[in-house]
């Protein structure tokens, strides 16, 4: 049994509770505790002689803690963000391995605008998006023909994605929102498979794959609106595009979601690197918790 323990940050009790539920379990069949504990909790004492941070009252040592992992941290004021990127830095110094730690220094908010610029970058494939600042710029650029799809650059599970069948409801949708949170939002070609990959990488390869399918009418084909998931063979091509994705990312632990045309072609959606797994594991019967844990471990 390991006398070092695993720290997983939440925003509150019942955030992520499966994930945290899932690596305390398959931490604890290794001997290993996880602490939960909430962002809330953190205290920093700056100093140059001795610098310290406290979690629930307790000084994060390299004696006690082996590794970090965080749950989603954000908040309008984004002081959460700038706690946990602080924290980073000093655990590493300490040599106390943070997952993600580089990824989450490089982009302290991995929006959707800022991931897309890096795939094109990166000659990562990316459904062909526009972004507009103005109103009229929508009228005078989107000309792909319908349905188009807009989302907003930091929604989540789907929520903020949505599906115009002509220009009156785009022209709707424009009058509900102030033009000055237009360049928030990605307007992209419609693709209609219906059907999108999740890929979970961790410690640069790929672990698994689940195909979402949307049900009845219903576009979007996330787990959480009710998308029905089921275990995916990953192709070599698919394997080495959700492994590059990561790698350019710097991420250790991600879900990466691919989606392909109707000839096959794959494009990048997005990378998630707070990826919840909870449908992920029902699927595929891939123990993430436990290859979560496996990469603390080996990199501690």
């Amino acid at each position: 049994m390991s006398n070092k323990q695993i720290i997983a940050f939440t925003m509150s009790p019942i955030q992520s509770q499966f994930e945290v539920d899932r690596l305390e379990e398959e931490a604890g069949k290794m001997g290993i505790k996880v602490k939960r504990a909430m962002y809330r909790e953190m205290v920093f004492d700056l100093n140059n002689e001795n610098p310290k941070v406290y979690v629930a009252g307790e000084e994060i040592t390299a004696e006690n803690t082996m590794g970090v992992w965080f749950r989603v941290a954000g908040t309008k004021s984004g002081k959460y963000t700038e706690g946990r990127n602080m924290l980073i830095r000093f655990l590493q110094k300490k040599g106390i391995y943070c997952v993600n730690g580089e990824g989450y220094l490089r982009w302290t908010r991995m929006g959707k605008i800022a991931q897309h610029a890096l795939y094109i970058v990166e000659k990562i494939p990316v459904v062909p998006t526009k972004i507009f600042y103005t109103k009229n710029q929508v009228s005078d650029f989107l000309d792909w023909g319908y349905p188009v799809i807009a989302k907003h650059e930091r929604g989540y599970q789907g929520k903020s994605v949505r599906k115009f069948e002509n220009w009156g409801e785009v022209e709707k949708f424009l009058g509900k929102i102030n033009e000055k949170n237009l360049g928030m939002f990605l307007w992209q070609k419609y693709l209609p498979t219906k059907w999108d990959l999740r890929v979970i990488v961790i410690g640069g390869k790929a672990i698994g794959a689940m195909k979402r399918s949307a049900v009845g009418e219903e576009f979007r084909s996330n787990y959480s609106l009710g998308g029905k998931v089921e275990r995916w063979e990953l192709s070599e091509i698919e394997k080495e595009l959700a492994q590059n994705v990561a790698k350019v990312c710097k991420l250790d632990y991600c879900g990466v979601d691919i989606m392909k045309d109707q000839e096959g072609k794959n494009y990048v959606l997005e990378v998630n690197r707070q990826c919840q797994f909870k449908g992920f594991e029902q699927a595929t019967r891939v123990n993430v918790g436990r290859a979560v844990v496996e990469m603390i471990l080996k990199m501690t």
